[in-house]
């Protein structure tokens, strides 16, 4: 159980009642280029097996909202793999179908000493205009070739597909693990099955 909770956002806890797929990834028993392969080609399976709920006709044709279950499970897996802290803890995408929703859940451990950094930056996302931050990220990109953490993804989910982003922050002050669990809210419209 953990000791403190933070909630940014809108963040739901996931409905296990609600349609949905889960996968488990166990950091400690793969290399860091076998988990980026397993994160893409978790992103591609997880697209083709909810593409078969999203109309072909409506506000999006079913390529393009495959194309966005693909881009934003492969956005938010990356990150949990680029940013996870204990190799033992494991990494855990979730896709739940909502009436007119579909969420994402990755969960993932983070480096203590990252927690207060990416907590900032998911308050400046909140404050701030997604169109201005994302100009600014871009320059900030363009000077500091060195850095691993652009959050343009989180940007691009909100831009380009629509999607409300959320966060939970878990401490266990017992073992010092922190666990972050990041939730995008991509509006659908469903096939009448």
């Amino acid at each position: 159980m953990p000791d403190k909770v933070k909630l940014f956002g809108n963040f739901a806890e996931m409905d296990d009642g609600e349609e949905h797929l889960l996968i488990k990834v166990k950091a400690a028993t793969l290399n860091i280029d076998e988990l980026w392969e397993s994160g893409s080609l978790s992103a591609s399976f997880l697209s083709s097996f909810w593409g078969k709920f999203f109309p072909s006709s409506n506000k999006a044709s079913k390529a393009e909202m495959k194309d966005a279950v693909r881009y934003i499970a492969g956005e938010l897996v990356g990150n949990a793999v680029k940013f996870s802290h204990e190799p033992d803890i494991l990494i855990r995408i979730a896709l739940c179908m909502s009436e007119n929703e579909l969420h994402f859940y990755v969960t993932n451990s983070v480096a203590p000493k990252a927690v207060g950094e990416y907590q900032e930056f998911i308050k400046k996302l909140a404050d701030s205009d997604p169109d201005e931050l994302y100009v600014e990220q871009m320059e900030k990109n363009a000077l500091d070739d060195d850095s691993d953490e652009s959050h343009m993804g989180f940007l691009t989910i909100i831009l380009d597909y629509g999607a409300c982003l959320a966060w939970k922050f878990e401490e266990h002050e017992d073992s010092g693990i922190h666990i972050a669990t990041t939730m995008a809210r991509l509006p659908v419209v469903r096939n009448n099955l």
